[in-house]
């Protein structure tokens, strides 16, 4: 596949690192020079009147580990910004200098997956947008991405509410968006969105049956739409009909507690909404991002997709890759219930095979789905697992677990352990590499891991606001000593210096790169169909006889006699407002006279059409028949008609009545009654 240019150019530059370079002065000038793209205010080392403002820090000896490479390397950072990668770079004083040997500096991890302030199940998670994140950058995460939740459907007011909720971040952030209902409204909100938001994705709930699920007529709505503007689907697969249906089955035979809930919902029923929503995504050829992957059944309907070459993206979450479903039936409640998330866990063989395929590339990238709930809120639902509400923890816990159960086990390398908890996720959102590298020029988020070092996973030492935790008691090797967000020092020898309101909204803009190529299938597509065929069309006399006419532009006097003689033994009276020259509207600016006469050639012989050409006519037509009987076969046939998705308004042309340009108000009654009759828009889209 063909390197999108923003890749190539900082591929480019990450193999310049390797040659060496005498100061940090001279690489910010060659840096410089190249142009990075992210509105660094200067470039090369400030005067020492500028240096008490400056952040500046220097990680010396450590191992640099980047998606696509790893080399023993320097890192100077400056001003929230890396300036230098590069072996034995030389500073001067005031620089704040981190010892790195033996240990691996990567870039900081981003979650895709979480839900920090969300209302749900009448109560709201326990961590906010503040605790959440001091969490994940105790853990290594140097910035997520939430999910809006529509303000009774509203997702501009939804956006609004969400902004409000993260003004006390401490660290980078963005969002997508959900989708609960459709209408014009959302649609055009969808739009402003990404035009004006920094939004490039949507989320549809597959399951959740009468609060957040949609139909799939809906969703198939809202794939056009997020193909049409360049944002990513994402979608919760779970049959939420037939889901709605378990529960009440369980509730029927008496399962009443956590048990109930992954019995409820097993994993054929992920598999098919996660088949469904992979058939329609590649019905409208959209791409697909399907989070939180909990089963073999829905890893194998995305394995299945990429390999006949469809861009579906599979995302796991820590909980489905490490635990399995036996929590659930715990006889403590406390313990039981705080492992109810949706989809739920799964028993013993699914986590493994979840890793296998996140090894071999089947699944892309790793979330955490945090959304967390104390002990006091997950007891709502002691008597009736459906009132549990559903989420688990992961923020601060996802970069040591990955580490631990994939690179310490061998199953990936260091460069893949990046991959799958950054810069994938950067890519698909569209903000490599700015994000999810350690290049010049990328934003100063960046974690110093050492391998030998031990952790220990509790609800006493976590930074969570949460009473509990679903990794209690796990234990591990890989731990991030060091974490440096927006080019600050903010986890160190145990110890967060966070601020809220540090955190920046970073904007994600539309058309990521599994959007290249779509345009040109999509060409393909149109070329294979070998669509519409041109037929014979049949009149019908007396008798149950016929006769057939070719399309041929305008006709034959023939046919244009078999028109006629057929309508007149059928003694056809014309209204008074009947004539020979019909005028059109609404059609597509840029349809052709062939077309045209494609169209309106099969109703009988054309003696002429003339299209609007400027911006007061375009979109509209005269079309002249060489008889009248002719011309009201196409009114009556053409009405309505589908072109382009426009829908035709064809009209008898009146001089008294019009002008040339033709003018809505004067003919509001008989547009009225096509509306009526037709159910038709005549506004210009």
């Amino acid at each position: 596949m063909a390197m999108r240019p923003m890749d190539a150019i900082f591929f480019f530059l990450s193999l310049l690192l390797l040659i060496p370079s005498p100061s940090v002065s001279d690489s910010a000038t060659q840096f410089c020079s190249a142009g990075n793209g992210y509105e660094v205010e200067s470039c090369g080392v400030p005067s020492s009147s500028s240096s008490s403002s400056s952040t500046r820090i220097l990680i010396k000896g450590g191992t640099v580990v980047n998606a696509h490479h790893q080399q023993v390397a320097d890192v100077y950072v400056e001003d929230g910004i890396i300036v230098a990668v590069q072996p034995n770079i030389k500073v001067g004083d005031e620089v704040t200098v981190l010892d790195a040997t033996g240990k691996f500096v990567m870039p900081g991890g981003i979650d895709p997956h979480t839900h920090l302030a969300m209302e749900f199940m009448g109560t709201e998670t326990i961590d906010d947008f503040f605790s959440g994140q001091a969490a994940a950058l105790a853990g290594g995460t140097t910035m997520h991405i939430d999910f809006v939740i529509p303000v009774n459907g509203d997702l501009v007011a939804g956006f609004e509410a969400y902004q409000n909720k993260s003004r006390n971040s401490c660290m980078d952030y963005g969002f997508h968006v959900a989708i609960t209902k459709w209408d014009e409204d959302v649609s055009k909100d969808m739009e402003i969105l990404v035009k004006e938001k920094g939004i490039n994705s949507f989320k549809f709930f597959l399951a959740y049956k009468g609060s957040l699920m949609v139909t799939d007529d809906l969703l198939l709505d809202g794939l056009k739409r997020c193909k049409s503007l360049g944002a990513l689907a994402m979608v919760h697969a779970e049959n939420g009909d037939a889901v709605f249906e378990g529960q009440k089955r369980m509730i029927e035979l008496g399962i009443t507690g956590p048990e109930g809930h992954a019995l409820s919902r097993p994993p054929v029923l992920e598999g098919e909404a996660t088949a469904r929503a992979i058939r329609l995504a590649r019905f409208v050829n959209t791409p697909l991002y399907v989070v939180h992957v909990m089963s073999v059944d829905a890893m194998d309907e995305i394995a299945k997709a990429r390999k006949s070459g469809q861009k579906v993206i599979g995302e796991p979450v820590v909980s489905g890759l490490i635990l399995d479903d036996h929590w659930l039936w715990d006889p403590d409640f406390t313990i039981a219930s705080k492992y109810v998330m949706s989809p739920p866990i799964r028993a013993v063989g699914h986590g493994k095979a979840l890793q296998d395929a996140l090894s071999t590339g089947i699944l892309q990238l790793v979330g955490t789905d945090h959304c967390t709930f104390n002990s006091t809120q997950k007891a709502f639902g002691i008597d009736d697992f459906r009132k549990i509400p559903n989420g688990v923890n992961g923020l601060e816990e996802r970069m040591h677990l990955i580490w631990d159960t994939m690179v310490g086990s061998g199953q990936i390398s260091a460069t893949d352990y990046v991959r799958i908890t950054s810069t994938e996720c950067a890519r698909i959102f569209n903000i490599y590499p700015r994000k999810g590298a350690i290049l010049p020029g990328s934003d100063a988020d960046i974690i110093i891991l050492n391998p030998n070092s031990s952790f220990e996973i509790s609800s006493k030492s976590h930074h969570s606001r949460s009473d509990t935790n679903a990794y209690e008691g796990i234990r591990g090797k890989g731990k991030v000593e060091v974490t440096i967000a927006g080019g600050r020092i903010v986890w160190e020898n145990e110890e967060l210096k966070v601020e809220p309101g540090s955190g920046k909204y970073i904007e994600m803009p539309p058309f990521g790169y599994l959007f290249d190529g779509i345009e040109k299938s999509d060409a393909n597509y149109l070329s294979s169909l070998r669509a519409p065929v041109k037929r014979k069309r049949i009149f019908l006399g007396d008798g149950g006889g016929g006769t057939t006419k070719s399309p041929a532009k305008g006709g034959g006097e023939g046919d244009k006699a078999m028109t006629t003689i057929s309508l007149r033994k059928q003694n056809t009276r014309l209204p008074p407002e009947v004539n020979r020259v019909l005028y059109v509207r609404n059609l597509p600016f840029n349809i052709t006279s062939e077309e045209m006469y494609d169209i309106f050639g099969k109703y009988g012989g054309i003696r002429q059409i003339r299209i609007g050409c400027n911006k007061d006519t375009k979109g509209t037509a005269f079309v002249v028949y060489e008889d009248i009987y002719d011309a009201k076969n196409a009114v009556d046939h053409l009405s309505g008609f589908n072109v382009a998705n426009r829908y035709l308004i064809v009209l008898y042309y009146q001089h008294a009545k019009m002008s040339k340009k033709f003018d809505l108000k004067k003919n509001e009654e008989e547009v009225a009654k096509l509306q009526e009759k037709y159910g038709v828009s005549t506004k210009d889209k």
